[in-house]
Formats: structure tokens, C-alpha cells, sequence
């Protein structure tokens, strides 16, 4: 985009967009969820105003756990084949809404097997919803595997190699998701190592409810990214590691404000990061659940950090290099970042 171009919320959803950190169930629309709720015939608030309230968390959330809770009343409409494919094509509309050209969202399939669903059922079925979706709206969305942190490890063991079944279909990686500060990184390494012996590329949380440490442990256990990684600010140590491994950091401002992973805007270490030449990406999380998208975040960090389109083009290019997909994909979409460039200058 020209620097002459305004930097408006409406210019910024159209620009084409690249999201790496999104968890499914925490971005579901408030449309879908009642679609799903209909589905098992569950009542929900007939306002949306008081619907949203139950499922978005508040900026005064004390903390990541805090924060977590807020996922129950949507996972628990995440339960059949049918909940979950309203749920995976809801996500390929939302990104198409949001001027998304490519998304790979996370979810982590064992929370969607409380009604007798099987790990490999719910992936499946999540995957037939982002497939439709894709069809429908042209957006391209992949399928990162998440195990929980809290769970044993057998299960997590049991989701990765299950998840290694579907790499033909969507899944291109893993994840561990849920509670960092009581489960660090060095606790699952026996599941980690099983996951990486699929092939499979590992994302993994580090450094956003728990320390440093863990970023370095991610790093040393063979991550390719880290999800959010904040609280390597101030340790340039770590943070020379992950530029060493040339590690894309998936940073989620609204997110880390809400889960006091970041204590305000000021504490936000956006402008270290890059100003260390680390790869950082931008992203949502959970666009419910936060109540943002990506245009909200971008139009946020330009308002509390200056972000110009200069910036936003180039943190968009670090999404697509850092992608879990091949080279010819990632050229693809390099083009249409640089064709808006082109058509704008």
C-alpha cells in the first residue's frame, strides 16, 4: 500500500491478510454458535449483547486460567459431526470476512470428545467444515493439532500420531495449548519428541503465561515457531536464540492485554522484537473470545505503535514465510500481497 493510502479500518480489511495463531474454538461467530446450539437443541441469551458477554472475556480478566473459562460454553457446543463442521466452515468465513488469504487456525480435538466422539472423528469432521468453507469463500485454511497441556500425556501422544493421519488433508501441525505456568514446556517433552517423529512441524506456546525458560525449552525440543513469547522481553539471551533458529513469533496484542501476559500497551514488546531482528507475526488468538479480528489488531498497533503499511506488509510477508505450507504456496501468496503494493503505488 502507498504511505499515502489512509490507514483506515477499511482499507486494512482489504489488504490481504495472513493469519498463523487462531484457536477455533475461541472464534466461533455468535451466528454459528446459535446454528450449534440448535444443533443439540440448547437454549442460548436471545441478545446478542448478553450472548456475547458469555463468551468474551473482559479486558479486567485477572489471568490466562481466568481467561480459559471462557471457552466452556463453546466447547460444549463442539461435541457432534455436525457442531464441529458449522464450526470449521464458520472459521473459513470469518477469515474471509476479515481479508484473510490464508489462516491456519488450532484446535485441539480430545476437549471435542465428551459425547463419544474418537480424536480422529473430531479432527475429520472439523477439517470437512474448513474444506466447505474453502470451497465457498476461496480462502485457503489449514489445521494445526493441538493437545492440552494439563492432559496425559499417553492422550497427547495419542492426538499427535492420530493428527499425523491427516497430513494429506489439512493438518500441517502441531500444537501444545492450555495452562503454561503449572505445565512447562520441559514437562512434555516425551509427547513433544513423539510428535516430531510424525514429521509433522511443532508451534508451541511458550513464554506467554509462563517464563522465559520455556521459550529457550521450545526452542532446544525442535519448534519450528512460538506461539506469543512475550516474556522473553528483557532476556536477549533467548531472544538471540529464537532469532538464531530463525523461529517466527506469534504475537497476539489484544489477547496478552486480557490474559496479563502484558501488563498495558506499554509493555507490549513489539518494537524490541523487531527491533531485534526477530520474525513476528500477528494474530488474533481467539477472535471471540477476544472479540477481535485481525483488521482490530492491526488498526490497534497503529494507533498505540505507529504501525504503517510499510510494517504491515512486511509482518504479513513474515506470516507467509513462517507458514506451515511449501514454497510454491508461500510464492503464491507473496503475490498477492505485492499485486495490492503494486495497484496502490
Amino acid at each position: 500500500m502507498s504511505q499515502a493510502t489512509p490507514f483506515t479500518a477499511t482499507a486494512v480489511r482489504q489488504f490481504p491478510k495472513v493469519e498463523l495463531h487462531c484457536h477455533l474454538d475461541g472464534s466461533i461467530s455468535l451466528p454459528a454458535l446459535r446454528q450449534m446450539a440448535a444443533v443439540v437443541g440448547k437454549s442460548l441469551p436471545a441478545d446478542d449483547a448478553a450472548l456475547r458477554e458469555l463468551v468474551t472475556a473482559p479486558i479486567e480478566t485477572v489471568s490466562l486460567i481466568d481467561y480459559l473459562k471462557r471457552f466452556q460454553v463453546l466447547t460444549d457446543l463442539m461435541q457432534t459431526p455436525e457442531q464441529l463442521e458449522i464450526a470449521g466452515y464458520d472459521m473459513v468465513h470469518t477469515a474471509a470476512k476479515d481479508g484473510l488469504i490464508y489462516l491456519e487456525t488450532r484446535f485441539a480435538p480430545a476437549i471435542f470428545t465428551e459425547q463419544g466422539l474418537s480424536i480422529k472423528e473430531a479432527i475429520n469432521h472439523v477439517l470437512i467444515g474448513l474444506h466447505r468453507g474453502t470451497q465457498e469463500f476461496g480462502v485457503p485454511v489449514n489445521a494445526i493439532v493441538c493437545a492440552m497441556r494439563d492432559r496425559p500425556l499417553a492422550e497427547c501422544i495419542e492426538v499427535f500420531q492420530t493428527a499425523a493421519q491427516f497430513t494429506d488433508q489439512g493438518v500441517v501441525g502441531l500444537d501444545f495449548a492450555g495452562d503454561e505456568y503449572n505445565h512447562p514446556t520441559h514437562d512434555l517433552t516425551a509427547a513433544i519428541t513423539a510428535g516430531l517423529a510424525t514429521g509433522l512441524p511443532f508451534t508451541l506456546h511458550a513464554g506467554e503465561a509462563g517464563p522465559a525458560s520455556n521459550v529457550a525449552e521450545a526452542l532446544e525440543l525442535g519448534a519450528s515457531r512460538i506461539g506469543h513469547g512475550v516474556h522473553m522481553s528483557g532476556h536477549p539471551k533467548i531472544i538471540a536464540q529464537a532469532k538464531a533458529a530463525n523461529a517466527p513469533i506469534e504475537m497476539c496484542l489484544t489477547s496478552n492485554l486480557q490474559t496479563k501476559a502484558v501488563t498495558g500497551y506499554d509493555d507490549f514488546p513489539l518494537s524490541e522484537f523487531l527491533s531485534a531482528g526477530l520474525c513476528v507475526t500477528i494474530n488474533t488468538d481467539d477472535r471471540t473470545v477476544s472479540d477481535v479480528d485481525l483488521t482490530g489488531e492491526f488498526m490497534a498497533l497503529h494507533d498505540h505503535y505507529g504501525l504503517d503499511w510499510s510494517l504491515m506488509e512486511q509482518l504479513t510477508l513474515n506470516a507467509i514465510n513462517g507458514a506451515f505450507i511449501s514454497e510454491e504456496e508461500k510464492t503464491a501468496l507473496r503475490r498477492q500481497v505485492q499485486a495490492k503494493e503494486h495497484v496502490n503505488n
